[in-house]
């Protein structure tokens, strides 16, 4: 299944919180975890505090970096407007017995009392808000909580990812207890992807037969070009440090399906 990022509207992860990492069990979330410090680890020599510093994981869903933070070190807050999600972060902080602070928001409105030196806000969290002014918001938002030269490291997908890989495309997928079929309608004119994502779940085995609960939610994302994200970072006072395409080190070009941008709070 491709990756799914972060709802705004907190109900869309009701069913999906169940079955979410199943779903992304072939996402290297170690080496992602690490890629993105070893992006923040380049500036340190701009003041930057790094090592051992207080990070902000925003929209953090079932909380696979959250807790990976708080083992490399970190103090983490972690934020996420789902509550069924964050019940899943919250199992997996104490499996992995680590300390972190979980709080139920949205990521345009959130209200913090600490500041941080790092927010991230990843897994193509950002293309679940609709409108530029959303992005705005939750850049300014970012900004204010952020310490002086603190960074901000955040990953979208593309227009060219949602219209080509997603599209039009249907999924399907039999995973012995649930199946789940996955339908994209992509509008060209707005540059939205409406996703219809339907699960048939388990209830239980009589003799030779088997009982499936039917259970749907809708995910929207909406692509927004480079140069727009890039002139919404400048609005938001943000200094832009670089951009990275598909997880690697090279600047993002047409065909880039994923793009993390670090920025840092200017002084």
């Amino acid at each position: 299944m491709k990756s799914i990022g972060r709802q705004v509207d907190g109900n869309s992860y009701h069913v999906l919180a169940r079955y979410y990492d199943r779903l992304m069990d072939e996402v290297d979330y170690d080496a992602w975890c690490d890629y993105v410090l070893d992006i923040v680890g380049r500036v340190q020599s701009r003041g930057a505090r790094i090592a051992g510093g207080r990070i902000l994981d925003l929209a953090c869903g079932t909380g696979e970096f959250a807790y990976r933070l708080c083992q490399r070190g970190f103090q983490v807050t972690a934020i996420d407007i789902s509550p069924a999600m964050l019940a899943m972060a919250e199992a997996k902080a104490r499996s992995h017995d680590v300390a972190l602070e979980l709080l139920q928001q949205d990521m345009r409105t959130f209200e913090v009392f600490d500041e941080y030196d790092i927010v991230f806000c990843l897994c193509d969290s950002m293309n679940y808000l609709l409108y530029p002014a959303d992005w705005l918001t939750t850049f300014q938002r970012v900004f204010e909580v952020l310490s002086p030269r603190g960074l901000f490291v955040f990953d979208v997908n593309t227009p060219h990812k949602l219209a080509t890989v997603y599209g039009d495309q249907t999924y399907a997928a039999d995973q012995g207890d649930f199946a789940y079929i996955w339908e994209n309608d992509y509008d060209p004119d707005t540059s939205i992807c409406h996703m219809e994502l339907t699960f048939f779940v388990q209830e239980h085995k009589r003799t030779g037969t088997s009982s499936y609960e039917k259970l749907t939610e809708t995910h929207v994302q909406k692509g927004l070009s480079p140069k727009a994200i890039i002139e919404l970072i400048r609005c938001a006072s943000f200094e832009l440090l670089g951009q990275y395409g598909d997880l690697t080190y090279n600047m993002p070009n047409d065909t880039s399906e994923r793009i993390t941008f670090l920025c840092a709070k200017s002084c």
